[in-house]
Formats: C-alpha cells, sequence, structure tokens
C-alpha cells in the first residue's frame, strides 16, 4: 500500500512538472536545435532574406584553418585558465578569513556581495569609466599619488586590455566563488582542528590534511562553475573593447557573436556557438556528477 501510494505521489508530480518542461524546451530547445542545424548550412542574408544551403561539416573543418579562431581560442584559453587560478585562489583566501570569528561579520559578507550582485553590462560601464585615459578614475589615482607621471591607455595594447578585461571578470566572480567555498569551509568539524592543534600540527598542516579533503568538493565545483563562465564571457568585451586593440580580447564567444551579426556568415558563426556549447555541456555534466550524492564506503 505505501509503495502504491509513493508512485502515485510520484506520476502526479510528474504530471504537474510537464507544463513547465514543456514551456522550457520551447524556450531553449527550439534554438538549440535551430542552431545546431544551422552550423551544418552556408546561410547568407541576401535582399532582406535567408539563403541557405545545406554544407554538411564545411563549417567545423573551416575552424580548423581558421587563424582567426585560433587566434581567438588562445586567447580564451588564457583567459579561462588564469580566471579559474584567481578567482578560485582569492575566493579560497578570502573564505578562509570570513570563516575565522574575526571575519563572520554580516556587513562584510554584505560588501563582498556587491561586486557579484551588480548587473554584468553596468560593471562593464562602470570599469570603462574607471579605465578611461582621459578622465578615469585608475589614472588620476595614481597619478594623485605621484605613482605615474602621464595618463596611461590602459586598453591601449593587446595584451594589457587583455589583462585588464581578466581583472574586472576576477572582480566580479570573486565574491560568489567565495561564499560557495565559505559554506564548504563550514562543514569542517571544528573538533578535528582541535585535536589536530593538541598533536602539534601547524596550521598549514591542518589545512592540508583537515580542510582540504572536506572541501574538495566544493573547489571542484567552483573550478567547473567558473570555468563554465570564463566561456560564456561577452559583455565586458562588447562595452570594454569590442575585440580590439588588434584583435587582442577576441574570446570565442564574441568572435561567434561577430562573425554571425557582423559578417553575417551565419552558418559558421552558428558552427562556433555550438563548439561552445559542446565544451560547456561537457561541464555541465561534470559539474552534475560532482553535486551526485558520494555513496559511503564499502556501499553499492
Amino acid at each position: 500500500m505505501p509503495a502504491t501510494f509513493e508512485k502515485r505521489r510520484q506520476k502526479v508530480g510528474v504530471l504537474l512538472f510537464m507544463p513547465a518542461l514543456i514551456v522550457i524546451a520551447g524556450i531553449l530547445g527550439y534554438p538549440i536545435a535551430r542552431s545546431a542545424l544551422l552550423a551544418f548550412q552556408e546561410v547568407k542574408l541576401r535582399a532582406g532574406k535567408l539563403d541557405q544551403a545545406w554544407v554538411g561539416l564545411a563549417n567545423f573543418r573551416r575552424i580548423f584553418s581558421d587563424e582567426g579562431l585560433q587566434h581567438a581560442a588562445l586567447n580564451t584559453l588564457y583567459f579561462s585558465l588564469m580566471e579559474v587560478i584567481l578567482v578560485v585562489g582569492i575566493g579560497l583566501g578570502v573564505a578562509l578569513l570570513l570563516n575565522r570569528p574575526e571575519g563572520r561579520s554580516g556587513s562584510l559578507k554584505v560588501l563582498l556581495v556587491i561586486p557579484w550582485a551588480i548587473a554584468p553590462v553596468a560593471n562593464a560601464v562602470l570599469w570603462k569609466w574607471i579605465l578611461n585615459s582621459n578622465y578615469g578614475v585608475l589614472n588620476g589615482l595614481l597619478k594623485s599619488l605621484g605613482l605615474v607621471d602621464n595618463y596611461h591607455v590602459w586598453l591601449g595594447t593587446p595584451f594589457s586590455a587583455l589583462n585588464f578585461l581578466l581583472l574586472v571578470d576576477v572582480w566580479k566572480s570573486v565574491p560568489f566563488v567565495t561564499l560557495l567555498l565559505l559554506a564548504g569551509l563550514q562543514r569542517v568539524p571544528a573538533v578535528l582542528h582541535r585535536a589536530a592543534f593538541m598533536d602539534g600540527a601547524s596550521s598549514f598542516q591542518s589545512f592540508r590534511y583537515i580542510t582540504l579533503p572536506v572541501i574538495k568538493d566544493a573547489i571542484g565545483i567552483a573550478v567547473i562553475l567558473q570555468t563554465i563562465w570564463s566561456l560564456r564571457v561577452f559583455d565586458i568585451v562588447f562595452v570594454l573593447t569590442r575585440g580590439g586593440p588588434a584583435d587582442g580580447t577576441v574570446l570565442l564567444n564574441f568572435l561567434a557573436y561577430r562573425v554571425t551579426f557582423n559578417f553575417l556568415d551565419i552558418g559558421y558563426g552558428a558552427a562556433i556557438a555550438n563548439i561552445i556549447f559542446i565544451l560547456t555541456f561537457i561541464l555541465a555534466v561534470g559539474y552534475l556528477w560532482l553535486l551526485k550524492p558520494k555513496s559511503p564506503a564499502g556501499t553499492k
């Protein structure tokens, strides 16, 4: 009898869930399927109409010979790698500070969340004002402190511009990762640290052998989420540099937009977008695997 009731309850739950699932499938499923179809076509805008011709894997083969895409891929690799290292490293350091008794003030957590709470485009516009070469706050502050003699064009060279984009995204991303890791740190039993201290363990040994094993899943989730978000970066590139100077800040996501809407090469742009989607999907599967409850040792 209880089993029958449970099955009926599950069926009712599925029926109640179906309308929402259909709406989500329509909103997300159709664009994904349409984009996948466009990736196998040559699509040009002519006389206000889309001229479509099936080309199979030609767009994907073109990816391997496109020097612009290879340059964007290298930019994205550098950007993603550095962002994950910096965000997770800084986030872990700040989380460790906030986990101490003197860092558990609610006001500190509110201040921490502010960069993350700012809308992405508003965040990019704010930093565009800060980095402006004529009246930017950064130049004004450094000159008033005597650290520079002349105003600098911070976004004037490819490497400098890419690193300032990295700085902007790190500033916005650190708060969320910090809170995620802080939640993991608060799962570490305090009694283990006290026992380690009584046994003569140093702070580093306590962190390495007690804290890290407990929060390794939280760190893994932070790394995967941050990698996904770094692949999706678009707003700061669009607002701050538009991919310049000399394509030094063109990332894969921005390249897909530019190829599609600036060059009107819709099929090739869809192919690039689908490559990003596949990478993101693989990372999302890894994220779900980390979230899956682990069976206790010795059980099946």
